[in-house]
């Protein structure tokens, strides 16, 4: 008898530890009296840092949330008269206003009639693991929107490269450069940090592209100008075009060309950043619109806007962002 006893209260004990660490309130609700017995977890559930002297059903329901409560009250009902689980999640409010998230559970007990006249269960605050489901569900259509762009910038940008491209190999060339360029701006975002990306990065990650012609630029800004997920792609590959076209054609194509690149952020315009060739061939104005000049404005799309001037120092570039995360 003593081993059995000491079993018992090793059970209890790991039980008690089990209903602890589980954050876990249990009760047993009499259907006969409407009296609750209940631990006293199952009140700091509810908001109470002392256990109250008693706890009733209609209590329980008072603190649930008037746009749950003829369900969750049904669902007791249903439970009673099907002798089934009643099984429910629904929001509580706290005696000092604060609104909680609840999962509740309970298995019905019967007399020796067969009548349910009890119901045992638990109740665990999940107002965490809501949270935590809304944040994933926001992610995941941040994730979709930015797939979904992705998609729609490379099939512009394929599209493009197509018409331009004397062959297969350099069309390849061409479409693997841009790709690697919306590749590097993916790197700069998190999921959980969208604030993440800003023109300043994605120029400083294509300058480490091309090291060769890093002291060769000089970039100056007033502000992280901070842009959206679609704006950032877009950026990308119009920095990657002025990049390679500068280095074919621009100024970097002469030993003494440099570029110089300021990124300001105006209250009228959102974020204004202008690429400034200089020492390097003459630019001259093209008889109709250029692939490059084309495959920019395409990216940008409808928040952006991309104005080129040829000079005779070379080409300059003015970009103007409307949409600033």
């Amino acid at each position: 008898m003593p081993e059995l006893r000491h079993l018992a209260e090793t059970s209890i004990d790991h039980l008690r530890l089990v209903l602890e660490v589980g954050k876990i309130g249990v009760w047993e609700l009499d259907l006969r009296s409407g009296q609750a017995w209940r631990s006293q977890r199952h009140d700091e559930i509810f908001g109470y840092d002392e256990m109250l002297p008693e706890w009733t059903y209609e209590q329980f329901l008072s603190h649930v949330v008037e746009e749950d409560r003829d369900q969750v009250d049904a669902l007791q009902r249903a439970a009673i008269e099907n002798g089934s689980e009643w099984v429910f999640e629904c929001r509580i409010t706290r005696p000092d206003g604060q609104q909680r998230w609840i999962s509740a559970a309970g298995s019905p007990l019967r007399d020796e009639d067969g009548r349910v006249v009890k119901l045992i269960g638990n109740v665990i605050d999940i107002t965490e693991n809501r949270a935590r489901e809304s944040r994933l569900r926001i992610l995941t259509q941040e994730l979709n929107h930015r797939v979904r762009n992705m998609l729609a910038i490379m099939r512009a940008m394929i599209s493009l490269s197509s018409r331009k491209a004397m062959d297969v190999p350099s069309f390849a060339r061409a479409l693997e450069g841009r790709i690697a360029a919306l590749a590097r701006t993916h790197d700069l975002f998190q999921l959980d940090n969208p604030q993440k990306c800003s023109a300043n990065e994605i120029i400083a990650k294509e300058i480490e592209v091309f090291p060769e012609f890093a002291h060769r630029m000089d970039v100056s800004a007033n502000t992280v100008a901070r842009l959206g997920p679609s704006e950032c792609q877009g950026f990308s590959l119009v920095v990657h075009e002025l990049m390679t076209n500068a280095i074919k054609y621009g100024a970097f194509s002469q030993n003494s060309g440099r570029v110089e690149v300021t990124i300001d952020k105006r209250e009228d315009i959102g974020v204004r950043i202008r690429w400034r060739e200089h020492g390097g061939p003459h630019a001259s104005k093209p008889d109709q619109v250029g692939f490059g000049t084309r495959m920019m404005k395409t990216v940008l799309g409808s928040a952006g806007r991309v104005d080129l001037e040829f000079k005779p120092s070379g080409l300059a570039c003015t970009i103007e962002i409307d949409k600033v995360a």
